[in-house]
């Protein structure tokens, strides 16, 4: 498995992922339109060369998709993150984001990672958890975490 830049192309792949309005939104945010298109998706999220990676296994398929976004504060904001449901309870997700921070870590220095994550995605609450997140804020539903660049553990890449 690698990480490479995505492509607006690589979206239609995801978007085979997800089945609805409401998964649509856990995923890509409120502002989203449903149904989407890859290339609608592509402006919406503002996803780029530079900010959108796809996670692919050795044949070249996409089996993952995530963002990582560079906030003023000096944090690198995770976002949009996904796996294929053929390749979940794989370690594909703690690998998705191990590579995300591996990058980000090296392109950026981040002082700290961020995501957000909605309280009912008990999968990923827990993976995030095991990779040294941990929840700052809950609102609506929507689990803010956070995650130092100087924290120990499992998570660290």
């Amino acid at each position: 498995m690698k990480l490479r830049a995505a492509e607006a192309l690589d979206l239609s792949t995801v978007l085979s992922w997800i089945d609805d309005e409401q998964s649509l939104r856990m995923w890509a945010g409120p502002k989203v339109q449903y149904p989407a298109s890859p290339e609608n998706i592509w402006s919406e999220v503002g996803a780029s060369a530079d900010n959108a990676y796809t996670f692919v296994d050795g044949e070249g398929a996409v089996i993952g998709f995530g963002q990582m976004l560079l906030k003023a504060n000096n944090s690198l904001h995770l976002a949009r993150l996904i796996v294929n449901p053929e390749f979940r309870a794989r370690g594909i997700g703690r690998n998705l984001c191990l590579a995300l921070m591996s990058i980000a870590g090296s392109k950026y220095q981040p002082e700290y990672f961020t995501l957000n994550v909605y309280e009912s995605n008990r999968a990923a609450l827990g993976l995030y958890e095991s990779l040294g997140f941990s929840v700052t804020r809950e609102d609506s539903g929507l689990v803010a975490m956070v995650k130092p660049l100087t924290s120990l553990g499992k998570g660290r890449y």
